[in-house]
């Protein structure tokens, strides 16, 4: 084995401008953390959710909290994949008819471990509302609870798939 500069000039046993990490052949990582809280961000906030017969909606209005991992991994210099594991709380906001007040309603979803090795199904939503008339929070809380994983996997699953292909 040659000592540290003694090689082959053709060996690359040193940093390389370009970045590659030849030290770190077999593994590599690159972090997502901000690119994913932004693209999150722009296909939550699409989100409605509209009460029956007119009688109001609500719509996903910001990403209040994004905490955990989002990065691709490269293995053995050519095998990809996308790992993340996400806890998620989005604030909504929306209006409810025949209420007292204005009708404004507001609350957050949280999205307890939106993660690259779970099943569609073990996704937890947790819907609470905050601000508004009682019975209008009661209404647009269980709304938005019977729809929101129906509303939401879509994007979720779109996120996943374009992380995968960074």
């Amino acid at each position: 084995m040659a000592k540290w500069g003694e090689g082959d000039e053709r060996w690359i046993v040193q940093e390389r401008e370009d970045g590659v990490n030849v030290n770190g052949w077999h593994w590599q990582e690159k972090n997502y953390m901000g690119w994913g809280r932004e693209r999150l961000s722009d296909l939550l906030t699409a989100v409605t959710f509209d009460l029956p017969n007119d009688e109001g909606s609500a719509s996903v209005i910001e990403i209040s909290k994004f905490e955990g991992d989002a990065a691709v991994s490269i293995r053995k210099g050519n095998k990809k994949f996308a790992v993340f594991d996400l806890n998620i709380t989005l604030k909504w906001e929306g209006t409810c008819e025949g209420f007292e007040g204005d009708g404004i309603v507001k609350g957050e979803i949280k999205i307890a471990e939106f993660a690259s090795t779970n099943d569609e199904d073990e996704y937890e939503f947790k819907v609470t509302a905050s601000d508004g008339d009682a019975d209008a929070k009661k209404k647009m809380k269980q709304k938005i609870k019977s729809v929101v994983a129906e509303a939401f996997m879509p994007h979720l699953n779109t996120f996943a798939k374009e992380l995968a292909e960074m």
